[in-house]
């Protein structure tokens, strides 16, 4: 099993919501991805990432070309 990111671009919010699923593999993930886009006429795009690395995107993500930012680490205290 492999973790991967799904942005999810909904119309009832300024920010894109994160989803984080596991899957056996890259294609199983975008099936998922998909499933997430279908579920709600609110969606309007998801962006598929693993490792912070863009595998694909749907919708208004593939249109925008969008990627969210880079993950940071936190800072040492």
């Amino acid at each position: 099993m492999a973790d991967f990111e799904v942005y999810v671009d909904d119309d009832r919010y300024s920010v894109p919501t994160l989803y984080l699923i596991a899957a056996h593999s890259e294609q199983a993930a975008r099936a998922k991805a998909q499933e997430v886009l279908d579920v709600s006429d609110h969606h309007q795009g998801v962006e598929l990432l693993q490792d912070g690395e863009r595998l694909f995107a749907l919708g208004s993500f593939a249109v925008l070309g969008h990627t969210p930012c880079p993950r940071q680490e936190a800072p040492t205290l």
